[in-house]
């Protein structure tokens, strides 16, 4: 398992934090990751979703499945499908989550990003810790800036 965590406090309750970090259509203001995103069905727990960005020049698609929804707590989310182009990219992790965790800090919020990877192959392996991981940390990075400014 390969995993990814970056962390931040910002200046708003767990509460209000929530309230931009578990909807789906508010993904594009906070999360570097999200050019736009849709539900697709569902709700809370067992929501699918759309999110559109891109990855280099090429166009992505990532289908997800919320797989975990504690308010105001904890959202988490693993991708069920993921193509470029229209087309199924390679793939390189059996399985990824992408979490959302908020803890309260005094009168403000700590937000944990995590990513957790299952290689495809020890090879796929090599390659996400070499090149996908530091990508994945900058834009956690780029996120947690992002959250703080939409907060403010």
């Amino acid at each position: 398992m390969i995993e990814v965590v970056r962390s931040g406090r910002v200046d708003a309750s767990p509460e209000r934090v929530w309230h931009l970090v578990s909807r789906t259509e508010r993904a594009p203001e906070w999360l570097s990751f999200a050019e736009s995103a849709e539900v697709i069905s569902g709700s809370g727990c067992g929501q699918r979703r759309r999110l559109y960005s891109r990855w280099g020049k090429r166009r992505s698609e990532v289908d997800q499945e919320v797989i975990e929804y504690r308010r105001p707590l904890v959202v988490a989310w693993r991708h069920i499908a993921e193509r470029l182009d229209g087309r199924p990219a390679p793939r390189f992790a059996e399985t990824t989550e992408f979490r959302v965790e908020l803890e309260p800090a005094g009168e403000g919020t700590l937000v944990r990003l995590r990513s957790l990877q299952q290689p495809a192959s020890p090879v796929r392996g090599l390659l996400i810790k070499l090149f996908g991981s530091k990508e994945i940390a900058q834009g956690m990075e780029r996120s947690l800036v992002r959250l703080a400014d939409v907060l403010r």
